[in-house]
């Protein structure tokens, strides 16, 4: 009897000892498992926040890209239109003004407001000093800079230099995204004027030149000449106002040269039909 109660307590033993050691094994698959579950959850969680990242970025700078886009064809399309660039040359500023050739556009301006949240297109009608503005950029984005810059082109025609720098309008950091265009943009027409042609500063700008002349001249009114004029010829610089190597005609007997006596009585020098010079009292000039 007592040896079966110690064969029984030996396999007993022995049961405990099993039980105890699979519950041992247990534990430590549940540590592994866990382990490899939160080494899993990290990788995850970085790629999750990776492409999150990724897509932020993507996404601001196709915006960005789209409106400057947007802005600069604008921009390229009114230059080229455009009859004069009226900016002041090789002096930068934040406004673009062009003058049209068009009977209902007077003026046109592309610039930025001063807390460079948006470029803003103005069409100016004719006969009125100011237009609507519109925005040519969304909220998305804001104004880094916006310079033009007018230079002249001798023998060719007035440039625009162009220089645009977009933000995103954002305060994530993620998510910043900025793109500059610099250009210079031509006009492709010529001037045509709709107002008075005046010179930046008194006697210093040539219309054409000896080299580089105009063709024909047609006025309407009358033309003040303070100088010498040359027809045919060079201007004359020995006190003559008036040279010429060709004829001078009248195509009219009721017209002929003025001139002025020493008693300041005024006669107009015609001829007969003889041929003889005859004088005739008319007012002075």
């Amino acid at each position: 009897m007592n040896i079966l109660r110690m064969k029984n307590s030996k396999g007993e033993a022995r049961q405990a000892l099993h039980c105890s050691s699979s519950a041992g094994f247990t534990l430590v698959e549940s540590l592994i498992y866990t382990a490899i579950f939160a080494i899993t959850a990290v990788f995850l969680v970085s790629i999750l926040s990776t492409i999150t990242r990724t897509q932020l970025r993507r996404g601001a700078t196709n915006e960005v890209n789209q409106e400057l886009s947007f802005v600069a064809a604008t921009v390229q399309r009114y230059v080229r239109a455009s009859s004069m660039i009226a900016n002041p040359p090789g002096v930068p500023s934040s406004t673009l003004v062009l003058r049209m050739s068009s009977s209902v556009v007077d003026t046109v301006k592309i610039y930025t407001d001063v807390s460079s949240t948006a470029i803003y297109l103005e069409e100016i009608p004719v006969g009125s000093q100011t237009g609507t503005p519109v925005a040519l950029t969304t909220g998305r984005v804001r104004v880094g800079s916006f310079l033009v810059t007018k230079y002249e082109n001798p023998g060719g025609l007035a440039v625009a230099q162009i220089e645009l720098t977009l933000n995103y309008n954002t305060e994530n950091p993620l998510a910043a995204a900025t793109r500059s265009w610099r250009s210079a943009v031509a006009r492709i027409s010529a001037a045509t004027f709709d107002s008075s042609l005046l010179p930046n500063a008194d006697a210093l700008s040539d219309l054409g030149s000896a080299v580089t002349r105009w063709r024909n001249l047609y006025l309407s009114g009358d033309a003040s000449v303070p100088g010498s004029i040359g027809i045919g010829t060079t201007p004359p610089t020995s006190g003559t106002k008036l040279k010429a190597t060709g004829n001078l005609a009248v195509s009219s007997s009721s017209y002929g040269m003025v001139l002025m006596a020493p008693n300041s009585t005024c006669y107009r020098l015609g001829v007969s039909n003889a041929g003889a010079v005859t004088t005739t009292t008319v007012a002075c000039p």
